[in-house]
């Protein structure tokens, strides 16, 4: 995803029209200032609009509520007296209660929980109470919900007091009312607006609502907690609700520091007022960017990336097939885009000029090579047959045995030679390929009977360069040579004498020969095969000349040689003007 975007960022039509946006930023900044200030004027009228109608929705509770906080209050100072002189106490709360519009309950409980005065005569005990434990734990005035019975059937919206006696607690008074009673049908305060109302107490818990009260969560702000809200004097903002809607929100105490008002209604309504649209605000500066927009990309389309689509697309024709395309130009092609399609003609000209050319060079380099590898084979051939020559008028057995070695040997380059100008091109060699007829030729030419030996080859897919080619086929071959003289049968003549060739790939850069055969258990090892042979000494300078290293081991029946060498580039330098020898 982050390298398209950056391919996008780095084409032209992208920068052009990146550039276009920038000059016409300054534009759509001053429309984008005047419309957050137009926004930020109208929230603010809409804000206080919205305290206003809080305050006259919530009159009602206010007015009731504060009903029942001066009623606790009063009755909290009377009513201890009225029970120090044996008065009876139950009277005063009942005339309020039955005199009252929606109160149902007004009781004093001491200390320990027992209700000793009651509106209604009752007596009990709220020490199990939550309104009584809270008010033990901390007694100060508090207005909460409570669906106990000790208040009468049903939820109940309960004021309480606490009744103190020389600074200690000694109860409280508890004035209670139905939850509906507290909810004022709010008629017609803002037809374009339903204004929705939420009372919550100083613990964050919910009184009443003007909906349905089970979905009055949903509709608290998602982005600040109710806890928060029951602080302070009267304020407003925007959130969003909880169920996921824009709205505008006001704050108002009822009770001081202990019941609120939370008013909202919907701010997507409040954007336009006094005729004022937030679309037609904005739409110039974006509609001047797009068509600014469509106008770079019309004129950067026809004029510089179609000639450029076209040029690059006749580029890649020649690359692929050294094809060359005419143009299509047009009136619309700008003259330096011609130019630059005439320079490439004039290019791709010279290059099939100059690949012609090159071509002609390495076919001539190439017969030229191959011609040198085959004067250089006809040429050890004829050595060879001297040699045979001088076989045949040999009168020793010593004698024989020494020329017949060298003829081996210069037989083998001649193999060698052969091979690079049949199997491989002259830039490279595969070594697999090469080995395989190298091996192949020695093996026939030296064992009488192939089938009577267990032969195995292997070879990877090895690339080299000449320079290696020449030195490892050699090695390859005087290895050959002395694993088939000096390879013997198990005493117990029931196998084979056993012969393998393997040609492995080390990873990019290392390959490794190598070459075992069966030694019988009677038999000494050949002293061609110490180090103090000339066999083992050309191989280690053919290893040498590799830049490779070298290895032998011997068993109980088993002899095994590995030469590592590196995967080398053409190095001139490194090719040594003749081969060491070692002493």
């Amino acid at each position: 995803m982050i390298e398209t975007l950056r391919d996008i960022s780095q084409s032209l039509t992208f920068r052009i029209a990146g550039l276009l946006a920038l000059a016409l930023l300054p534009i759509g900044l001053v429309s984008v200032a005047t419309t957050s200030a137009l926004l930020e004027n109208l929230d603010s009228r809409a804000e206080a609009s919205l305290l206003a109608l809080t305050e006259k929705a919530a009159a009602h509770e206010r007015s009731f509520l504060r009903t029942g906080v001066g009623a606790a209050t009063v009755f909290a100072s009377i009513v201890p007296e009225l029970r120090d002189y044996n008065l009876d106490c139950d009277r005063p709360l009942w005339d309020f209660v039955s005199k009252s519009n929606g109160f149902t309950f007004a009781g004093y409980a001491n200390e320990a929980g027992q209700i000793v005065c009651a509106s209604n005569g009752a007596t009990g005990s709220l020490a199990e109470n939550a309104v009584f434990q809270q008010m033990v734990d901390n007694p100060t005035p508090r207005i909460l919900v409570s669906d106990s019975a000790d208040f009468g059937q049903g939820s109940k919206i309960v004021v309480s007091v606490p009744v103190f006696r020389e600074a200690v607690f000694a109860g409280l008074v508890a004035i209670a009312f139905p939850h509906g009673k507290l909810i004022d049908p709010m008629y017609d305060l803002s037809t374009e607006r339903p204004l929705d109302l939420i009372t919550y107490n100083a613990d964050a818990e919910i009184l009443t609502s003007s909906g349905d009260l089970s979905f009055a969560p949903q509709r608290l702000p998602a982005n600040i907690e109710l806890s928060r809200l029951a602080q302070g004097s009267d304020f407003s903002f925007i959130d969003w609700t909880r169920d996921g809607n824009l709205r505008v929100f006001a704050v108002v105490p009822i009770v001081p520091n202990q019941v609120f008002a939370l008013g909202s209604w919907a701010h997507d309504q409040s954007d336009a007022i006094a005729g004022i649209s937030l679309t037609r605000s904005i739409l110039f500066p974006v509609a001047m960017w797009i068509v600014c927009l469509g106008v770079g990309f019309f004129a950067v389309q026809r004029m510089v990336i179609r000639p450029t689509r076209n040029l690059r697309a006749r580029m890649l024709t020649f690359m692929r097939s050294r094809q060359l395309a005419s143009p299509d130009h047009d009136f619309a092609t700008p003259r330096e885009l011609r130019e630059m399609d005439d320079t490439w003609n004039q290019l791709a000209e010279n290059v099939i000029s100059d690949e012609a050319m090159l071509r002609d060079t390495i076919k001539q380099r190439t017969v030229l090579l191959k011609e040198v590898h085959h004067r250089v084979k006809n040429n050890l051939q004829l050595i060879v047959s001297i040699l045979n020559m001088k076989v045949r008028k040999a009168q020793s057995s010593e004698e024989k045995a020494a020329l017949s070695e060298i003829r081996q040997r210069v037989m083998g380059i001649s193999r060698v030679h052969q091979n690079l100008y049949e199997t491989s091109s002259t830039e490279h060699v595969n070594a697999g390929e090469l080995l395989s007829a190298v091996v192949g030729g020695t093996v026939r030419s030296t064992v009488a009977d192939v089938g009577a030996l267990n032969f195995h080859e292997e070879y990877d897919d090895v690339v080299i360069y000449p320079d290696q080619a020449v030195p490892l086929s050699l090695a390859i071959t005087e290895l050959l040579t002395n694993a088939l003289k000096n390879m013997g049968t198990p005493d117990d003549g029931d196998r084979k004498p056993t012969l393998s060739v393997r040609l492995l790939r080390d990873g990019p850069h290392e390959a490794r020969v190598q070459l075992c055969n069966s030694v019988a258990e009677t038999r000494s090892i050949d002293e061609d095969l110490t180090s103090s042979g000339l066999g083992v000494a050309l191989i280690k300078a053919f290893t040498q000349q590799m830049n490779g290293s070298y290895e032998a081991d011997c068993t109980k029946d088993l002899y095994s040689v590995t030469l590592k060498f590196p995967i080398a580039d053409f190095d001139d330098s490194s090719v040594p003007d003749e081969m060491p020898l070692a002493s």
